[in-house]
């Protein structure tokens, strides 16, 4: 009686990804010891072998799948054989290499096999002794086992690592950088509109890496990223973004697994703050910490990195902003809100300053040089802006301005502020640290700092409306809210208690900067970091 079975659907499974290359190949023992002579260029040696096995035909389409070193000792070769039409089929096999063994069979490597492996770029290894080919392929097969069931080792690894952010509730900008760390390579999080929403990178970017990155990327799409690796961000069905990395990224788990896990965290973080805007919080802040705080040279690269989260920089005027969020208001929120009121005359790329009261600030993007008109419900009046700038150089100051007019409390008539019109107090804010600037007020005001508070405040408030009307007393009397005798004679007391002329310009001079100093230097508002 005669049994039969189909074992066609039996058979192991090679790695997708190989880590054995030509190269490697030629440091295993088995190898050595046949004396090895390589025929290749230097970049077939990095082929990548995903099985071994031998074949003494040359009838390689019936016994090949796929990506198998080829070994053979040629003793079923015969005479007459195409060697060109054999290499060529090996490489439609996508065959990493072929181990030739010389020996009885074939004394020396044939001519016409050492040509067709050098004109289609097959590489070719002739072992000069004889060699056990079940060493070979036992050694290559231990190799590809070892790294595969360390591979699905580091899956599992990756998997806890990532569930347990879940679990704790780690959010979006902390899980990319668990990924760019884990992958040791550049993660970026981008939306449905290929605008940068986040990233974060293990070393340095590469000049122009975010270059036209959106038609860059929509492009990589179209063709199906086929240089780097892309993963969506899906959440109940609805895509909101792609995670990427370049193609040189490399995990023990793959770089898939290691993207596919950060994106289950990233949707989860989702679920408990849906809306991708909630993200550009996070970039923003390093973005706007960036160009602040002087921390990228490359102001090109700046302008790129801007320009990729869909914030326009380029041909347009900027403005630095600030502005108090309400005590009982969410700085998202309120940030939406602004993002709305401005929309018909500009963008805005705006973050939040920790501590409280908190603090939104950010940039302005316009046609057109005019500053925003309203403000949300959400924020407290003055918005504070900066002076209109045309590159980010300039607009680092524009925000620097409009940060120091929040952090000194400079008094607006409606509820814009532009903080350049009061030159002086920005002065003084940038020298705030020089020791000869913090000294001033002891030295020009030190006979109204001894008074008792409810004098001193009275004599200071006296001084800083004469200051602000020097030309007219009438308007200045006004300014104190004090009658035009009281004004004129407290004028006359401080003059007296101070030993200096009101009436001198010098004088007019010092005591407004000794007295923007004490202002400053008794602000309760501590300025809020850029993070």
């Amino acid at each position: 009686m005669t049994y039969g079975r189909n074992f066609t659907n039996f058979h192991t499974d090679c790695p997708e990804q190989s880590p054995l290359t030509i190269s490697e190949l030629l440091t295993f023992p088995a190898v050595l010891a046949g004396n090895p002579q390589v025929f290749a260029q230097e970049s077939g040696l990095e082929r990548r072998i995903q099985w071994a096995h031998v074949l003494e035909t040359v009838d390689a389409s019936s016994h090949l799948r796929g990506h198998e070193l080829v070994l053979t000792t040629g003793i079923a070769w015969g005479t007459g054989i195409n060697f060109r039409m054999f290499v060529a089929e090996l490489l439609e096999r996508h065959c990493p290499g072929l181990v030739l063994e010389l020996g009885n069979a074939v004394p020396q490597v044939p001519a016409g096999l050492l040509t067709a492996c050098h004109e289609l770029g097959l590489p070719l290894i002739a072992m000069h002794k004889p060699v056990a080919f079940v060493e070979i392929t036992e050694a290559v097969h231990q190799h590809l086992f070892s790294w595969q069931t360390r591979r699905l080792e580091a899956g599992g690894e990756v998997t806890d690592h990532f569930t347990e952010l879940m679990q704790v509730g780690t959010p979006a900008d902390s899980v990319l950088d668990h990924c760019a760390r884990m992958l040791g390579s550049t993660v970026v999080l981008e939306d449905s509109g290929y605008n940068v929403v986040h990233y974060c990178s293990s070393g340095d970017l590469p000049k122009g890496f975010f270059e036209d990155w959106q038609d860059h990327s929509a492009a990589q799409h179209r063709r199906g990223n086929p240089e780097r690796y892309a993963v969506p961000v899906v959440v109940r069905g609805k895509r909101f973004g792609t995670l990427l990395c370049p193609a040189e990224a490399e995990h023990p788990a793959g770089v898939n697994h290691v993207l596919t896990m950060a994106a289950s965290a990233l949707g989860t973080d989702l679920l408990y703050r849906p809306g991708p805007l909630l993200w550009k919080l996070g970039t923003a802040n390093r973005l706007l910490d960036r160009l602040l705080n002087h921390r990228e040279p490359d102001m090109e690269r700046l302008h790129t990195e801007f320009e990729s989260v869909g914030f326009a920089t380029r041909g347009r005027y900027l403005r630095g902003f600030a502005v108090q969020v309400a005590t009982t208001a969410d700085p998202q929120e309120a940030l939406t809100e602004l993002n709305d009121l401005w929309r018909a005359g500009g963008m805005v790329l705006g973050g939040s300053a920790p501590g409280a009261p908190q603090v939104l600030f950010g940039l302005y993007s316009s046609e057109e040089r005019a500053h925003p008109q309203t403000l949300s419900d959400r924020c407290d009046p003055p918005l504070y802006v900066g002076s209109v700038a045309t590159d980010l150089p300039k607009a680092s100051v524009s925000l620097a301005q409009a940060l120091a007019g929040h952090e000194l409390e400079l008094p607006g008539t409606g509820k814009v502020r532009q903080v350049a019109d009061d030159p002086l107090a920005l002065l003084v804010h940038e020298l705030r640290h020089e020791p000869a600037i913090q000294r001033l007020p002891q030295q020009h005001l030190e006979p109204l700092l001894t008074l008792n508070p409810a004098r001193r405040d009275d004599y200071i408030r006296v001084l800083e409306s004469y200051l602000t009307h020097p030309t007219n007393r009438s308007k200045a009397a006004e300014h104190s809210h004090l009658s035009r005798s009281v004004f004129y004679q407290r004028l006359g007391d401080l003059e007296k208690l101070l030993q200096l002329d009101l009436g001198s310009s010098a004088t007019l001079t010092i005591l407004s900067l000794a007295l923007h100093v004490y202002r400053h230097s008794r602000s309760t508002r501590p300025r809020q970091p850029v993070t």
